[in-house]
């Protein structure tokens, strides 16, 4: 009974790390200002929400059976983890008591134990690092199909089931490239946003990236494949198709990311050949997509475009905004999730779709959780610093496309995105001893 239970835990957990991009939910509290929906300020239980709850019983009791492995005894004392959980709900009960909306407060402390639940499952799984990896791989590589897709298609329907919205290039308020008259829509995937995909694809590009490289050091990935055409080979495609999805999102602080993501992973494997050749192969894809629709992205990158001027001016914007979120409660800031109630309060004039959280996770962070869970994020990471994989490349490219988007720490699929790299991030150092 305790291997099945194993084995459905296993399976579930990677057909999570596969579906988790997917937007399907039920909003069963349903906010507005005026006649416009209110996305932050709405409730929601997600489908992949529901998956991992499942998951997260299954393993509680087949770790009642069966225990705790090695891993798990070795870096977290019984003791001290019943003292860092009971710390933890102390200052989850604070920061729900301070928030200025504690419905919205009570579904991200929700989202945050979720989160912390699933690093653990990726910590203690008997699974491997490269199956985790490929799955998420696989899960990247449909959305950049679908993104793709979407881009030639010029066109997006709705589909509740799949929590797809309808995106019409000649509608106002959907991400476009404009160049002239024309208005070009940007790859979605299953995103609400072409920037959430830009980043989850920058983040598997890089991930595809270490699994080649150690596919080639220990092998091929599957022993029934044609010896002439090896797993390995599968995966460089798939790179090619995922980079080309990265490219139709037309995010630029995801291009950035992967570029560093990138350079950490020269220095790290600077001698290998097969991380030069995967870097030739897809640069000459990039050249390649630039050349083809060097129209497109030299009007996104021009910054005396309309919208990007728009942009800007709405990113400088932003800035003002958080210094005046944030000087409402430095000590516990604004409650976790909160950032766009207290910006409706300071602005109550802003049009809905304008109240946004900072797009910067960082700055997001501090106004949501003040000095006080600056503070104690220090004192974790200090405490973690000999299991994290500090130079883990995806998690780095997660982090420098946070310097320019929010959806990492504000939504559900990011916020549990962001667990899933971070455990990876641990579990790569242990499969590699």
């Amino acid at each position: 009974m305790n291997i099945h239970i194993s084995q459905i835990k296993n399976f579930l957990l990677l057909l999570l790390l596969f579906v988790l991009p997917w937007q399907t939910r039920l909003i069963y509290q349903t906010a507005y200002l005026g006649n416009d929906f209110w996305e932050y300020g709405s409730l929601s239980l997600y489908g992949t929400e529901i998956l991992l709850g499942v998951i997260i019983l299954l393993f509680l009791v087949d770790k009642i059976r069966t225990g705790f492995h090695d891993l798990f005894i070795t870096h977290f004392d019984k003791k001290r983890l019943a003292i860092i959980v009971a710390g933890f709900l102390v200052i989850l009960s604070l920061y729900y008591f301070s928030s200025a909306n504690h419905a919205v407060t009570w579904q991200y402390l929700n989202w945050l134990i979720y989160g912390a639940c699933l690093f653990f499952i990726i910590l203690e799984s008997r699974l491997s690092f490269k199956k985790l990896s490929l799955c998420i791989w696989a899960g990247g590589l449909f959305q950049a199909v679908l993104g793709i897709w979407q881009f030639f298609s010029q066109y997006i329907s709705a589909n509740k089931w799949l929590g797809m919205a309808v995106q019409d290039p000649r509608q106002l308020g959907v991400a476009v490239v404009e160049f002239g008259d024309e208005r070009w829509l940007r790859a979605y995937g299953a995103f609400g946003w072409p920037n959430s995909l830009g980043i989850y694809l920058a983040v598997v590009f890089v991930l595809g990236v270490i699994l080649i490289c150690h596919s080639r050091e220990s092998g091929n990935l599957t022993e029934k494949t044609d010896p002439r055409f090896h797993g390995d080979d599968i995966l460089l495609i798939g790179q090619i198709i995922i980079l080309s999805g990265l490219f139709l999102s037309f995010a630029r602080g995801a291009w950035l990311a992967v570029a560093v993501g990138l350079c950490i992973l020269g220095f790290k494997k600077y001698k290998e050949k097969t991380f030069w050749q995967q870097v030739g192969i897809c640069g000459v894809t990039f050249l390649m997509l630039l050349i083809i629709f060097k129209p497109l992205v030299f009007s996104r990158l021009d910054f005396q475009n309309r919208l990007e001027k728009i942009s800007i001016s709405q990113r400088v914007n932003q800035w003002s905004e958080f210094q005046q979120v944030w000087s409402k409660n430095y000590l516990v800031g604004t409650g976790p999730g909160n950032y766009t109630a207290v910006l409706r309060n300071l602005y109550p004039k802003y049009f809905v779709g304008d109240l946004k959280p900072v797009h910067n996770i960082f700055l997001l962070f501090i106004a949501e959780w003040g000095l006080i869970g600056v503070i104690l994020l220090s004192v974790f990471l200090f405490y973690s610093k000999k299991i994290l994989d500090w130079s883990f490349a995806p998690s780095i490219v997660l982090l420098v496309a946070g310097l320019f988007d929010h959806w990492s720490l504000s939504t559900f699929t990011g916020l549990m995105f962001f667990c899933v790299i971070i455990g990876l991030s641990v579990k790569q150092l242990y499969d590699c001893k």
